[in-house]
């Protein structure tokens, strides 16, 4: 700590593929676009959902306020993640609904047409929403007498409410193609705006 001040800031960039669509590493039937090529069909390598945000870091601070108040500052981010996307329809015949389309979208906001991303050449083409989350986190300490305190804390999280929209309408013959399902404070989803208040007594 640098007069009252540690910082601490990571980033990372990434490339993960998967012949799952997800983070595994084996074959799933529903990918295929042609049965004929298993494996030697180059379609099936796509980008993984889950790990593939090209972009991602946090930058974190303690900083030790006038009038003994800390405060702890958290702020993570990453690009939008992969999204499998299928044409709608049984383009080449073989009776399963899972052809990729001509085209590759992504996200572009909540009521707008997607952007275009180019051509759709593996599975997982498409590309959803960022992801931001600022935390916060302000803490003071009160002596009570002999070595006993107590701690007040106050946290908040995703402070600027972020919406954070996620598992997006992927059929593309859809009027609601690319637009989200989800958002933050959703199952299995990041926080919505939320705050706790919290003491830690210590002797």
């Amino acid at each position: 700590m640098y007069k009252g001040l540690d910082l601490t800031a990571s980033y990372t960039l990434q490339e993960a593929l998967s012949t799952i669509g997800t983070a595994g590493d084996e074959l799933n039937q529903n990918n295929l676009q042609d049965a004929t090529l298993l494996y030697d069909d180059p379609r099936v390598n796509g980008p993984a959902s889950r790990t593939d945000a090209r972009h991602s870091g946090s930058v974190a601070a303690v900083i030790q306020a006038p009038w003994g108040i800390t405060v702890s500052p958290v702020f993570y981010w990453r690009t939008a993640l992969p999204v499998s996307t299928t044409a709608g329809v049984d383009t080449n015949g073989n009776g399963e609904n899972n052809d990729l389309p001509d085209r590759a979208y992504q996200f572009d906001g909540v009521g707008n047409a997607p952007k275009d991303l180019g051509a759709c050449e593996t599975w997982n083409c498409g590309r959803g929403a960022k992801r931001t989350q600022f935390n916060l986190r302000v803490s003071k300490s009160f002596r009570l007498g002999g070595s006993a305190q107590v701690e007040a804390i106050g946290e908040i999280f995703n402070l600027f409410n972020a919406k954070n929209p996620s598992t997006f309408v992927t059929n593309a013959s859809s009027s609601r193609f690319m637009q989200p399902n989800e958002y933050s404070g959703d199952f299995q989803n990041p926080e919505q705006r939320v705050g706790q208040i919290g003491f830690r007594f210590s002797f």
